[in-house]
């Protein structure tokens, strides 16, 4: 019969559908990073100022000037590559938590950013904690030198820097930190992706803050020379 129902197409099951693409989670890490910043700044400012005595022992020491050594470094210091050392421990703190989100995760996240100015409000205290470090670490290389004395050391701090030198450090620290509040809104979601390495992460972090940085010492050192 025409009219006869085809139960086989009636009963057919439904096709079933897609599943639907997970939603990507959601996380905050300002908190952390900050947080993190400090102990992390503080042994990159133990290495930083050893590193940097050792380069200005070597270039002084040309000269028979080799005293002068902690005086000049603390200059420099206050003036340009203490704020250069808070924004590298602030920044390798970054990307190691945000890389390690990324692996941990299920599935896609998100960065939410709501509190990322947080980092711009922690840049000037922390190069301000950062330098003493700096300083602890020349420190202890000098009194492993046969004729240094921490007396010694200090007479060259006080010989060399000037009061108007320390309004330099949270400056640059609020410069740096702004600088790097906006690379975080820009590329926080690529660090937590699972397709690049760690080392590709960390280098591209570190030549986005190498140039500014190296333009911002420029800046200063032509508008007000030591």
């Amino acid at each position: 019969m025409d009219d006869k129902l085809d139960l086989g197409q009636a009963y057919a099951p439904p096709v079933a559908s897609p599943p639907a693409a997970p939603l990507p989670g959601v996380v905050s890490p300002y908190d952390k990073i900050v947080r993190f910043s400090f102990p992390v700044g503080a042994a990159v400012g133990l290495v930083m100022g050893s590193v940097d005595y050792l380069r200005s022992a070597y270039a002084l020491s040309f000269f028979h000037a080799q005293k002068s050594t902690p005086g000049i470094l603390c200059v420099a210091l206050l003036r340009g590559w203490g704020a250069a050392c808070a924004v590298l421990a602030a920044s390798l703190t970054a990307v190691i938590l945000l890389h390690r989100a990324g692996r941990r995760a299920s599935g896609p996240i998100k960065v939410d950013h709501a509190r990322v100015y947080l980092v711009l409000a922690t840049l000037p205290l922390l190069s301000v904690f950062t330098a003493p470090f700096c300083l602890l670490g020349a420190l202890l290389l000098w009194l492993a030198e046969p004729a240094g004395t921490t007396s010694e050391f200090l007479a060259s701090l006080s010989d060399f820097v000037r009061r108007a030198d320390f309004k330099y450090l949270p400056a640059n620290g609020a410069l740096v930190g702004l600088w790097l509040t906006c690379l975080l809104r820009i590329g926080a979601n690529w660090l937590t992706t699972k397709k690049h390495g760690l080392a590709l992460k960390l280098f591209v972090a570190y030549a986005a803050l190498a140039i500014p940085n190296a333009l911002l010492r420029a800046i200063f050192s032509i508008v007000d020379p030591v």
